[in-house]
């Protein structure tokens, strides 16, 4: 089954930025880099030298093209809220092979969609799709069609999570020129990938866009709520300080005159309307707690790397913490009913 391009001449966003459909056959892609070298091992792999590297296909990064296997913030991320274990089996190049009749690749969420999509439209990078000119999934060609566009690299999408992506991509660019971030997906390079090479260890990441060493935006899209008064729980539990802290660090070692001077910013929008987008800047605290979080996984990556060992969780038997907000909820609790008590006894004379 072929997959046809859907270009739209009414799309508000360039002709650059489109969404670019390609057929089944993998065509060659062009790597442009700033600095490091880049060629192929014996299965195909790409391997990229440590720098600052422009257009590397999706597919390219995330089976990572450092020399040897990379740490990302999304690993980091694992191995300290869940363990060793869990990085190893989430890593491209520690995990054993996945089953052909794995299914993962046949599950389609909505909000992941949109994203996917809207990520393409604003940065003109990103997964490839393909656009499903259905209302679901429930039809046999429907599925037939998402079988094939999944067997084909390409990621589906279904023409009515497809507009409200192209909605999300109008309204971002005319928020984010009302807020000043004129240069955000406008001036510089999508999806560029930084690797460097941190004592013995490579650390790798892909900056949304970069525009250069002092300045890199990452776009980030939900289903769910992103009011700035709820955005610091979201943002602290996905990781975003550890995120920033990864590619300061590693900017720090690709660009040391810049040291000091990395502003990241994140570009967070909703997926309905009216497709609100709240601009966000970290500050020192939130880099402080990020640059922490890292070092304590970089550390437990270089001890499983250099040892082999992988462990899970703690082979003994473990006491966990009373959360201490519930502690205190309760205890307060237990006060007014107290109070309560002792009012009623008083108004019946007791």
């Amino acid at each position: 089954m072929e997959v046809v391009a859907d270009v739209r001449t009414d799309h508000p966003i360039s002709a650059e930025t489109r969404v670019r459909m390609v057929v089944a056959t993998v065509v060659a892609r062009s790597v442009r880099l700033v600095c490091g070298a880049v060629f192929r091992d014996l299965e195909s792999r790409m391997i990229l030298q440590p720098g600052i590297h422009f257009g590397v296909a999706t597919a390219d990064y995330f089976a990572d093209p450092a020399p040897t296997p990379s740490l990302t913030q999304s690993i980091a991320k694992i191995l300290l809220d869940e363990s060793p274990a869990h990085a190893r089996l989430a890593h491209p190049r520690l995990a054993p092979p996945v089953s052909e009749d794995d299914d993962e690749t046949e599950k389609y969420v909505a909000a992941q969609a949109i994203g996917n999509a809207a990520h393409k439209l604003l940065i003109g990078r990103g997964k490839e799709l393909a656009l499903a000119d259905f209302e679901n999934w429930r039809k046999k060609e429907a599925q037939q069609f998402k079988e094939s566009a999944n067997l084909a690299g390409l990621t589906p999408i279904l023409s009515a999570h497809y507009d409200r992506a192209q909605q999300m991509a109008k309204t971002a660019r005319v928020q984010l020129d009302a807020i000043g971030w004129t240069d955000a997906f406008a001036w510089g390079e999508g999806e560029t990938v930084l690797i460097a090479k941190d004592g013995d260890t490579y650390l790798r990441t892909m900056v949304d866009w970069y525009v250069d060493p002092t300045l890199c935006y990452d776009l980030k899209t939900s289903g769910g709520s992103l009011a700035p008064h709820l955005i610091g729980r979201k943002a602290e539990a996905d990781g975003w300080h550890i995120q920033a802290a990864m590619q300061e660090r590693i900017l720090d070692i690709l660009e040391p005159e810049s040291a000091g001077r990395h502003r990241w910013r994140c570009v967070a929008q909703e997926n309905w309307e009216p497709w609100a987008l709240v601009a966000v800047e970290l500050d020192e605290r939130w880099l402080t707690m990020g640059r922490k979080a890292l070092a304590m996984a970089v550390g437990i990556w270089r001890q499983c790397m250099a040892s082999g060992q992988w462990p899970a969780y703690p082979a003994f038997p473990i006491t966990p913490e009373f959360p201490s907000y519930k502690e205190a909820a309760w205890l307060g609790r237990e006060l007014a009913h107290e109070n309560r008590r002792i009012a009623a006894d008083h108004l019946m004379g007791g």
